[in-house]
C-alpha cells in the first residue's frame, strides 16, 4: 500500500525518534531508563537506527513519481 500521507507520518516518526536519540545522548532522558547518570549512548543509538528505519519506510511508502 503505497500513499504519501503513510509516507508523511514515517517521516514524521522518524524526526520524533531523531529528536529522542539526541535528548538521549545528552543525558536529559536519563530519569527514564535507570539510576544512573550521564548520558545514555546504548539508547541513543538504538533511537537513531530507528529514526532511519522510518526513513527508509517512508521512501518505499510513498507514491513514485513517473
Amino acid at each position: 500500500m503505497k500513499s504519501n500521507s503513510l509516507a508523511a507520518g514515517f517521516g514524521v516518526l522518524g524526526i520524533v525518534f531523531l529528536i529522542v536519540a539526541a535528548l538521549y545522548a545528552l543525558g536529559v532522558l536519563q530519569i527514564l531508563t535507570s539510576t544512573k547518570t550521564g548520558p545514555h549512548y546504548q539508547h541513543a543509538i538504538l533511537f537513531g537506527v530507528l529514526a532511519v528505519a522510518s526513513f527508509v519506510a517512508a521512501n518505499f511508502a510513498r507514491v513514485k513519481a513517473v
